[in-house]
């Protein structure tokens, strides 16, 4: 007859590690949402925030912190009251290792003379998987009213003409699957109508770039234009972001054709890096 003691101290051992891994999973997944959260942040932020933001009880995300402050990856600032960010040495590691890099240095000359032609703000973002699109650099505006939008900043595909100018690029069959998800309407001006997104991706493809009417943040315009690889790929977008106040309907055609060109251009600068 088998023992029965020693199966059981072997199943409550199996059943302790498997614990003992979706524990770390967990504690791993929630720090690097801690950093991600952080990272789209344009000032340090407070404990209070991020567990608001997170939706995790605030000693979760001191401890998380507290953790990622430890091995270098935060730091604090303590005038008047605590607040984090992320420490140089994850930036440093996010500048070395970003795949956006070689994107970014060929493009800079071009988004450069883009904005002199224009005065506008110009972007340059890259997808995030297929679910929103990055800022990874920007020219500002000669204006002194201008639009702004902080590097690393993210927004949704269905709400700007970047990433409507990336879906334009993209099989139709991965169009209808993005925009099949649950779309958020995160402004008056959101559309949020499936086909009529799927309508407006069309047309893009058929233009060559992709309008944004204060869809994404209100009284901000954009005409974007896809960037892309050598195999016809979508790896990255341009576009011209402006307040409504110098928005004008005469005029897209004309700044969609100059986006236009200045994605080609990044799309050539990158293919010959």
């Amino acid at each position: 007859m088998t023992p029965s003691g020693p199966k059981l101290a072997v199943e409550d051992s199996s059943s302790s590690v498997t614990s003992n891994s979706s524990a770390g999973t967990q504690t791993l997944v929630r720090g690097l949402r801690v950093l991600e959260a952080m990272s789209a942040q344009s000032k340090p932020v407070g404990v209070a925030e991020l567990s608001r933001q997170l939706e995790l009880p605030k000693s979760t995300v001191q401890r998380l912190l507290r953790t990622l402050e430890q091995q270098g990856w935060a730091e604090t600032l303590t005038d008047p009251v605590t607040r984090w960010r992320l420490s140089p040495r994850m930036l440093a590691l996010g500048r070395r290792n970003a795949p956006s890099t070689e994107v970014r240095d060929a493009a800079r000359p071009h988004i450069a003379a883009l904005a002199e032609v224009t005065g506008e703000t110009i972007h340059l973002s890259v997808p995030d998987r297929d679910i929103s699109v990055v800022l990874i650099d920007r020219v500002d505006s000669v204006h002194p009213v201008r639009t702004f939008n902080a590097i690393g900043a993210s927004s949704p595909f269905h709400a700007t003409s970047s990433g409507k100018a990336i879906m334009a690029a993209l099989p139709d069959q991965q169009v209808r699957a993005i925009l099949s998800r649950p779309l958020e309407a995160l402004m008056r001006g959101t559309i949020v109508d499936p086909q009529q997104i799927h309508h407006q991706v069309i047309e893009a493809r058929e233009r060559g770039y992709a309008v944004n009417i204060s869809e994404n943040r209100e009284h901000v315009c954009a005409i974007g234009a896809a960037v892309l690889d050598t195999s016809g790929r979508p790896i990255a977008a341009v576009a011209i972001s402006m307040p409504d106040i110098r928005f004008a309907a005469e005029r897209v055609a004309e700044w969609g054709a100059l986006v236009r060109e200045t994605a080609k251009a990044v799309s050539e600068s990158v293919a010959d890096a």
